[in-house]
């Protein structure tokens, strides 16, 4: 057994492909090649668990698992993960923008206006890193929202 197949033996071979396929081939490579006795467990735990369960079983969409997970991460604050899930929601699992939208109008609202400013904040930074043209996008129907101004 060549010493990269020994590396990976107690991987599960779904996991590592779903997390290559969602979190992107140059991030898996890195975790990969980074990883030491330090923290092989919690790398094959995350891939086996997680990567291999429930990304891999097919009941929800890929889409779906973005959103909720996308959901959870900035519920937590945590700004990395949410930024990273984010990145793959737009470019690997192809969440429509519109889609994406909503699911942070409603991560906003339940999650509180600070939540929901630094989310906002997190993806205008990663559409502009990723080229985006945000042109195609259909206006945001904001009729329901309370405020009404006064007519004149």
């Amino acid at each position: 057994m060549s010493n990269k197949n020994e590396k990976l033996k107690d991987f599960s071979p779904d996991g590592m492909k779903t997390r290559a396929e969602v979190a992107g081939d140059e991030w898996f490579k890195l975790n990969m090649d980074n990883m030491t006795e330090w923290d092989k467990y919690w790398q094959i735990h995350a891939t086996n668990t997680s990567w291999g369960t429930t990304w891999t079983r097919g009941i929800l969409p890929r889409e779906t698992l973005s959103m909720i997970t996308m959901a959870m991460l900035a519920a937590k604050g945590h700004w990395g993960e949410f930024e990273h899930h984010f990145r793959n929601a737009l470019v690997r699992t192809n969440v429509p923008l519109v889609e994406l939208r909503e699911n942070m109008i409603h991560i906003s609202l339940y999650c509180g206006i600070p939540t929901g400013g630094e989310i906002w904040k997190i993806a205008r930074r990663v559409l502009k890193e990723e080229n985006i043209d945000l042109s195609q996008l259909p206006p945001l129907d904001s009729s329901n929202i309370n405020y009404r101004p006064q007519e004149s």
